[in-house]
């Protein structure tokens, strides 16, 4: 990912797990983990569509 798709992705409301996996530069599997353990509040909208809050990471790091 470039500079650009960074600034995109900073300014989405809701993310994918791949997209958390890329701004917290770890694997999508750490990130799977975490909802497990409840650490990053995600909500299933189907089968495999995963979502994840921007405002809920951004309050990983208060």
């Amino acid at each position: 990912m470039n500079k650009i798709d960074l600034e995109v992705l900073k300014k989405k409301e809701m993310l994918s797990v791949k997209e958390v996996a890329i701004l917290l530069n770890c694997s999508e599997k750490s990130i799977y983990r975490n909802i497990h353990h409840g650490r990053i509040k995600a909500v299933n909208f189907g089968k495999r569509l995963t979502r994840i809050k921007r405002s809920d990471i951004d309050n990983l790091f208060d």
